[in-house]
């Protein structure tokens, strides 16, 4: 599951990135207000990741499984490169929440991530 949407999501495939959340999903991202359901979802990775052209890497997780639910703590970088600027390269922390739904497929229904501001040049 979580290869599948990093493949996706570097791709650019948001509504395969999109699959991997449950219908009534709410992510928390660093930035803006919270996003709410599937269909929110796609059009926000869609919006927020070709305006930056962002694309993870370096993921780590670890793993808790509770009956059919999954806790997942992550690390990643993330790199992004806003128009007219240069490209940046940031660390990120997540926390989601995944579930076996109905179909046999986990997936996440609750998300929260940040990402590290970079450290300030020495002066």
């Amino acid at each position: 599951m979580i290869q599948d949407y990093l493949e996706a999501f570097n791709a650019g495939d948001y509504r395969r990135v999109a699959s991997h959340w449950a219908e009534d999903g709410v992510h928390q991202p660093p930035m803006g207000p919270e996003v709410r359901g599937r269909a929110a979802l796609e059009e926000f990775y869609r919006q927020s990741s070709e305006a930056m052209n962002a694309r993870i890497s370096d993921y780590s997780n670890e793993c808790h499984f509770a009956g059919d639910h999954v806790f997942v703590r992550e690390s990643f970088t993330v790199t992004v490169q806003p128009p007219g600027q240069e490209t940046i390269t940031l660390p990120g922390k997540g926390l989601w929440i995944g579930r076996k739904e109905a179909d046999g497929a986990w997936r996440t229904f609750w998300a929260l991530a940040r990402i590290d501001q970079p450290e300030p040049a020495p002066a």
